[in-house]
C-alpha cells in the first residue's frame, strides 16, 4: 500500500476534534496501541497489539514500512505481515524489542483520508494524516487533500515532525 503521510505535534486536541467535524471527518475508532519495533535491513518493522476502545477486539499483526524522515507530506509503502509472512521476509529474525510506543488512537475519517489524534505515553499528543492512495486514488489529488488538511489543521498544531513515534 501507499499513503501519504503528515505528523506535527497536537497542541490543541479539542480543537483538532473540532476542525475535523469541520472538515466533514467522522469519528471511526477510538485504538489502544502498543507498537514493538524491531530492528531490520531496510525500513522499519513493528508488531502491533491493537484494541478497540469501544468494542473490545483486539488484533495483532507486524507492519513494515518505509518513507523518508522529512516534515512535510511524504510519501510512505507500508504492508501488513503475520508471523509467518516475517519469518519468511526475514529468515532468524532476531525479535528483540528494541523500542516501544504505546499510544491512545482517535480515529476520524474523510474521503481517502484517515486522521490520527494520537496521545502517546510519555510523548504527548500528536496528528497524524495519511492519505490512502490505491486503485481509485490519484497520488497527486491525495496530496494536495493532505496539504489542505494540514493548514487547516494548523491552529492546533506545533511542530511537524520527521521521523516515528519510537525515535522521539
Amino acid at each position: 500500500m501507499k499513503n501519504i503521510e503528515f505528523k506535527a505535534e497536537l497542541r490543541d486536541l479539542e480543537l483538532a476534534k473540532a476542525i475535523a467535524m469541520n472538515v466533514g471527518a467522522k469519528r471511526a475508532a477510538v485504538l489502544l496501541q502498543t507498537d514493538e519495533y524491531v530492528r531490520v535491513p531496510e525500513g522499519r518493522l513493528k508488531r502491533r497489539v491493537e484494541r478497540n476502545d469501544a468494542a473490545g477486539a483486539v488484533r495483532e499483526l507486524w507492519i513494515w514500512y518505509d518513507r523518508p524522515d522529512r516534515t512535510g507530506p511524504r510519501a510512505s509503502r507500508w504492508t501488513s505481515l503475520d508471523d509467518r509472512q516475517v519469518e519468511v521476509r526475514w529468515p532468524g529474525l532476531d525479535r528483540t524489542v528494541a523500542r516501544l510506543v504505546i499510544k491512545r488512537r482517535e480515529v476520524w475519517s474523510v474521503e481517502n483520508i484517515r486522521i490520527h489524534l494520537d496521545a502517546v505515553a510519555g510523548l504527548g499528543n500528536y496528528l497524524e494524516l495519511h492519505g490512502i492512495v490505491d486503485h481509485t486514488a490519484d497520488p497527486g489529488e491525495t496530496r494536495l487533500k493532505v496539504t489542505t488538511l494540514m493548514e487547516q489543521f494548523r491552529p492546533a498544531l506545533g511542530e511537524p515532525v520527521s521521523g516515528s513515534y519510537s525515535e522521539l
